[in-house]
């Protein structure tokens, strides 16, 4: 079975970030979907976004400890 080269650049890109529970890229899109997708995850409790110098088509999903 053959490594696909593509995913491992891409998983590579992300190794200076902490391990995110979601890594959504979007490919092709305008940066205003991107900003909708994320204040919509932003508004549940249960999840938090962030785009710290990512492309501007990807965003970091993480989990919340619900306390």
């Amino acid at each position: 079975m053959s490594v696909n080269k593509t995913d491992k650049t891409a998983a590579q890109q992300y190794d200076n970030y902490p391990d995110p529970g979601a890594i959504v890229h979007f490919g092709d899109v305008s940066e205003e979907l991107v900003e909708l997708v994320e204040e919509t995850l932003e508004t549940s409790e249960f999840l938090s976004t962030s785009r710290d110098d990512l492309p501007e088509t990807t965003l970091l999903v993480e989990a919340v400890e619900n306390e």
